[in-house]
């Protein structure tokens, strides 16, 4: 599990993003719900899985419900 100055380090958007990858959510529905480019939701969940530490969307979702 990531340490917690580590996931307090997600940006509001960033948050926004995996917890709609945690509903299954592809970027480009992502992107289309948050009126960004797929582009955008791409390096958010790029940014997300550094941060955490994560090699997977699975791994971010896991964390996301266990929050």
């Amino acid at each position: 599990m990531p340490h917690p100055v580590v996931t307090a380090a997600l940006s509001r958007r960033e948050r926004e993003v995996a917890q709609l990858l945690a509903q299954g959510l592809s970027n480009r529905e992502i992107a289309e719900r948050l009126y960004l480019s797929e582009r955008t939701v791409d390096n958010h969940v790029h940014h997300i899985l550094a941060k955490l530490g994560f090699d997977s969307r699975v791994q971010v979702a896991t964390w996301v419900a266990r929050k």
